[in-house]
């Protein structure tokens, strides 16, 4: 009864250009595992519990722009995929949702395993298709920059005995033909330009344009214009490290976002300066302000447009605090020990940036890179949920990978390191800084009057140590308590738990204000 239904499904993946297939197995779904275990072409991925599944697919997107599924039995198994699903719908992902259901007329009664699975992911999907028995169905043949939900109902009996389909011999859909640029203006006014959230492929096209304005570039790690790469224009002598005191010294009047929104807090008080014009050049379509006075967002298309205009470069004031002296003034410094991965991190490599702390303390010391160093990070939605997840599917192919995250992100993910038996081997360095709690919410003023009592709530202070993860999932594991120990690190996947100095974290930040 359901051979049908199935079998439209994966040749329906097939032809929207699905090559991988995240799969958290259960009873409902497991007509569907059976089919795609006898398909040619596709690839399968393992894993007990659906979050780390769906955060794993959204790596393999990053790492290959291919759309990637993740496949879910009946009810809150399907729930789980929403934090993945939220976090692809803002990075403009082509991340593909199947969630395995009972028949339509067991919604609403309070039957097992039957909750409201349509329409589950509300406005963060481009559409959810309800697919049952007997229901004609028009499969899309191509799947945008956004989530797609798919959801089967399938009737018992669950029958196992399923062809598959040969992935390969339904050739994905060809590309979309590149949209024209709209005409459009931007003032000739004092500029700077703001870069965050670019693949390698789109840093090397913004290269070229950002050397022929020549106005000052704040540039955070995730740009991927930081480190010598073949072919790249000179931008050094515009380049400058993303860090709040530098923005405080920018004397502008127009600023031009290339890429992602943001991390800087300077960003985000742009909504109080409605003087300073704002253009945003993205892939995807959100201005990252709220306010509309003076903000335009123009698709990528605009990018080569950006050449034609005679802009003003912005002025950097020197008054703005040496970064890197401080760093060498307080070495055992959260921001310090950053800047020691970054000169550790070996040319070539992949690097996952977490939320919080670590991808803005990476913005700081990126200068002292390795060549062609690439950086990626989830800041859809700028959670720190997952982030192992997704650094172990974009690293799932690659000799050298590493990722930087914080102690509280660690703990949310304490599952990821399961599918990693499944990954070809590979030099995977999970780098924990373990300040003992949330620490950003230390930098945040309006919480600097609370009671202590308060703050050890907000910052979730504990006493954890990572040891005991790394042998539970059999990962080597090291603790560096001086840069040192950073030379001659062991092949394989490793991770490092790394305690800053408080005091001189603390004395850092106080120095650079």
């Amino acid at each position: 009864m359901n051979t049908h239904i199935i079998r439209s499904l994966i040749t329906a993946l097939a032809r929207m250009g699905v090559a991988e297939v995240c799969v958290a197995a259960g009873a409902r779904n497991a007509p569907i595992i059976a089919a795609l275990t006898e398909s040619e072409g596709v690839k399968l991925w393992n894993f007990f519990e659906e979050r780390s599944a769906a955060f794993f697919a959204i790596g393999r997107i990053l790492a290959d722009r291919a759309p990637v599924a993740v496949l879910t039995t009946s009810g809150t198994a399907a729930a789980e995929l929403l934090p993945a699903a939220i976090e692809a719908h803002y990075q403009g992902l082509p991340l593909v949702l199947i969630t395995a259901d009972r028949p339509r007329r067991f919604r609403g009664t309070g039957a097992p395993q039957a909750i409201e699975q349509k329409n589950l992911f509300g406005d963060y999907v481009s559409a959810c298709l309800d697919v049952e028995v007997g229901i004609s169905m028009s499969w899309p043949t191509r799947i945008g920059p956004r989530p797609l939900h798919i959801n089967i109902c399938l009737d018992e009996p669950l029958d196992t005995n399923h062809n598959g389909v040969d992935f390969l011999a339904h050739h994905g859909p060809a590309a979309a033909k590149a949209p024209t640029a709209p005409v459009f203006a931007v003032e000739s006014l004092p500029t700077a330009i703001l870069v965050s959230g670019l693949t390698k492929s789109e840093a090397q096209s913004v290269a070229p344009v950002l050397a022929n304005l020549g106005v000052p570039i704040m540039a955070e790690a995730t740009s991927n214009l930081w480190g010598k790469w073949a072919d790249k224009p000179k931008l050094d002598h515009l380049l400058h490290v993303a860090a709040e005191s530098h923005f405080q010294a920018l004397d502008v009047q127009q600023i031009i976002r290339i890429g992602g929104v943001p991390t800087a807090r300077w960003w985000r008080d742009l909504e109080d300066r409605p003087e300073i014009h704002v253009t945003n050049i993205s892939r995807l379509p959100f201005p990252g302000l709220a306010r509309q006075q003076r903000v335009q967002t123009l698709p990528w298309s605009c990018l080569q447009g950006l050449a034609k205009f005679q802009l003003p470069p912005a002025i950097v004031a020197s008054k703005a605090p040496d970064v890197q002296a401080c760093m060498s003034d307080y070495p055992l410094s959260e921001p310090a020990w950053i800047r020691e991965l970054a000169m550790h991190i070996p040319a070539m490599a992949r690097v996952f940036l977490g939320n919080s702390l670590p991808i803005r303390e990476f913005n700081l010391g990126v200068s002292s890179l390795q060549h062609e160093v690439e950086f990626f990070s989830n800041r859809g939605a700028n959670g720190i949920d997952g982030i192992v997840s997704t650094w172990l599917g974009m690293s799932a192919i690659v000799r050298e990978s590493w990722l930087v995250i914080g102690d509280l992100s660690a703990l949310y993910d304490l599952a990821a390191p399961w599918i990693m038996p499944q990954l070809p081997q590979g030099n995977r360095k999970l780098v924990v800084i373990n300040n003992g709690g949330g620490k950003i919410f230390s930098q945040v003023s309006s919480l600097r009057s609370l009671s202590r009592q308060a703050r050890h709530i907000i910052e979730n202070r504990h006493r954890v140590t990572f040891a005991p993860w790394a042998q539970m999932w059999g990962m080597n594991y090291l603790q560096v308590t001086h840069p040192d120990q950073l030379e001659d690190l062991p092949e394989g996947p490793l991770l490092i738990e790394i305690v800053p100095d408080a005091e001189q974290t603390d004395a850092f930040y106080a120095a650079i204000k």
